[in-house]
């Protein structure tokens, strides 16, 4: 045997041991989004507003109603346009960078404040609660994507303020509500309530197709730029899918390496291949020098070989 078919036999091993590590990984990634998944219907988000007064009643009828299952308090907030400055409001556009970043981290703060102040009313029920804020100009929009991101199964909110409740009110009438009601994904269970009491229930439609058509959506969500920041509660994170594309672009190249070496055992004459080593990973490339300097050596051990 030739050290030109040690050679292969032994790329072979390797891309077989690379194959098999790259199929555990994709297994436990698929396990990981069943677990997010289950995650999710355990959950209830909950809409809340920024005066907790206005809000309460909504809140404690989801926890009332809640089952045991763990409260996620939702809070859209949205950054401000005009920056105050010495005494005037002038559009974010306009003032200087520093100035905005700093007002608008104040924000986020006060922000973050009325979330703990309604994790309270979770402790005071003894109920597991935790918080998430969304970042984005537009409440129902922020509503719509953060169901999409975080594939709720089932979330409350208003129906309209409390001061619009009568006991013959049957339909929404917040905009907002109206919005998120024809928007937000129909595999999210949504209740809409008032002053605690249930106005409306959008039930979730689940079969076959609208499953893969949601499963599409959620793979395209991810992978698009946000022009949204999440910050608080739980998040959902993107490496997973870009450590699957990095391991794609691997097994491409990984085919191109073993028809070059097959290429090299029949015609031991042909000088060492180029090979390709863009995209990959550190212990990738150095798999792949390592093979062309074996395999330079090997050419230079043959053509010293008496015919």
């Amino acid at each position: 045997m030739l050290p030109s078919d040690l050679f292969f036999l032994d790329s072979q091993i390797y891309l077989n041991i690379w194959e098999e590590e790259s199929m555990e990984f994709q297994g436990a990634r698929e396990n990981n989004m069943e677990e997010e998944e289950e995650a999710a219907e355990e959950r209830i988000y909950v809409a809340v507003g920024s005066e907790t007064a206005k809000n309460k009643s909504n809140l404690t009828w989801a926890i009332d109603n809640s089952e045991g299952r763990k409260i996620c308090i939702v809070l859209v907030h949205q950054p401000a346009q005009m920056i105050p400055v010495l005494g005037t409001k002038f559009h974010a556009a306009t003032v200087d960078e520093e100035l905005v970043r700093a007002y608008r981290e104040k924000e986020k703060a006060k922000a973050d404040k009325i979330l703990d102040e309604y994790l309270r009313i979770c402790l005071q029920k003894r109920v597991h609660a935790e918080k998430l804020c969304v970042e984005m100009d537009s409440i129902e929009k922020g509503i719509v994507q953060m169901i999409s991101q975080n594939r709720v199964k089932k979330f409350v909110m208003g129906a309209a303020a409390d001061k619009h409740y009568s006991t013959k009110m049957v339909d929404l009438r917040s905009r907002k509500a109206i919005f998120v009601c024809q928007q937000a994904s129909v595999t999210c269970h949504i209740r809409f309530v008032c002053k605690g009491h249930l106005i409306h229930t959008r039930e979730p439609i689940i079969n076959e197709g609208e499953e893969e058509e949601e499963r599409i959506s959620r793979t395209s969500s991810c992978r698009s730029a946000s022009t949204s920041s999440y910050y608080g509660g739980s998040e959902a994170s993107s490496s997973i899918d870009e450590a699957s594309s990095s391991i794609d672009e691997a097994s491409s190249s990984i085919d191109e390496v073993s028809s070059i070496i097959t290429e090299e055992t029949i015609s031991n004459h042909s000088p060492p291949p180029s090979l390709p080593c863009s995209g990959m990973g550190l212990g990738m490339i150095t798999f792949l020098i390592n093979s062309t300097k074996l395999l330079h050596r090997l050419a230079i051990q043959n053509q010293k070989q008496p015919e």
